[in-house]
């Protein structure tokens, strides 16, 4: 990493990682489309997208964080942009689950946003198999003011320390899981555990708080982007417990950072592409809704007899960012206007809206 100017009171939009959030909702969307529809083994490591989240969500939190405001505010403006649209879709994944009739007590721990906490499969892939990663955020969340505050009375070397050890610990753990068995517990342990997710957001923090004061990444675009994409590929054929995040971390930890100098020196960024960018902030709620989505087409499928996978697949697909943009707009959007605090010092703030959305995990 190289230094360039010192840390800026007024964080710039970075519409990059906005654009690039959507890509990581469509990589788990593969994940979960390998139930309906063969050939997709690609995306057989897809919850990598939920690491990239993870990361994504540190790095602009601590990208456009200010050292004056309040965890209270904080905690209230997390509140009114995540909960009014994962409670909307929770209502959806009753009504699904009543229809299908697969809906348990369990499936009432999802508002309470615990689920992740319970190592019990069907505690926490509760109400929908993609709420478990917000029982994580929410986690994220409660600690951010601590390791902000933390991570800010570092020196710079401090700050890699803490970056270099939190992936330590990531890695370090599915490495030394590799060939256990896997069951519900070592699903949980190793993929749903919250403390041990917490690793790859605090890398996303260290990282946006090193950019903050002036550092960023001497690699060409294309090559973050391609090293992203193999990572992904292996990451596919490597043993489950390395597969959901180990293999992946540190290529996307390359990909934010060059997607994030990008930005600030003005090179060429597909992902700055404005649909892909729109794309990127309806990510969120394409997240919460895709797998239901998925679940309704194909029961459809069946209902009616069409034998064609691809085509209902394709379908799910245009459904789901079609439901996305809708809940973005009734829901997420006004909402959270609506309950966020006003005209107050921000930990998550940027002038940019997309900024801000780059800020959120699905």
């Amino acid at each position: 990493m190289t230094a360039s100017a010192p840390a800026m009171t007024r964080s710039p939009r970075l519409d990059s990682l906005t654009g690039v959030r959507f890509f990581a909702a469509l990589i788990v969307f593969g994940f979960h489309s390998l139930h309906y529809v063969s050939g997709l083994e690609l995306f057989g490591a897809g919850m990598v997208g939920v690491s990239l989240f993870y990361i994504l969500s540190g790095f602009v939190m601590a990208w456009t964080a200010r050292d004056d405001d309040l965890p209270s505010l904080f905690y209230r403006r997390r509140f009114a942009r995540i909960y009014p649209a994962f409670i909307t879709a929770w209502v959806a994944s009753l009504a699904l689950l009543v229809s299908s009739g697969s809906l348990t007590s369990w499936d009432f721990l999802s508002p309470t946003l615990l689920q992740a906490w319970v190592p019990v499969e069907a505690a926490y892939f509760a109400g929908s198999a993609v709420f478990w990663s917000l029982s994580c955020e929410a986690f994220f969340y409660l600690m951010f003011p601590l390791i902000h505050k933390f991570m800010r009375g570092l020196s710079t070397a401090g700050i890699v320390a803490v970056a270099c050890s939190a992936g330590a610990v990531s890695i370090g753990t599915a490495l030394a899981t590799i060939g256990v068995a896997e069951s519900d517990f070592t699903r949980w342990f190793l993929i749903i555990f919250p403390p041990l997710r917490l690793m790859e957001f605090v890398v996303g923090v260290a990282l946006g708080m090193l950019f903050r004061r002036g550092f960023r990444l001497p690699v060409p675009l294309w090559a973050a982007v391609g090293l992203a994409v193999l990572s992904i590929f292996l990451a596919a054929y490597a043993p489950y417990s390395v597969s959901r995040y180990a293999v992946t971390l540190i290529p996307f930890v390359i990909l934010v950072a060059a997607l994030a100098t990008a930005d600030l020196q003005g090179r060429v960024s597909l992902f700055r592409w404005k649909p892909l960018v729109m794309l990127g902030v309806w990510s969120y709620c394409f997240y919460l809704l895709h797998a239901m989505v998925l679940s309704a087409s194909f029961r459809a499928s069946r209902l009616f007899e069409i034998d064609a996978p691809w085509v209902v697949l394709g379908g799910a697909l245009l459904l789901s960012i079609g439901a996305a943009w809708l809940l973005h707009v009734v829901v997420e959007a006004p909402f959270e206007r609506r309950l966020r605090p006003s005209k107050v010092p921000r930990l998550d703030s940027d002038a940019s809206p997309s900024a801000m959305a780059a800020s959120d995990q699905a």
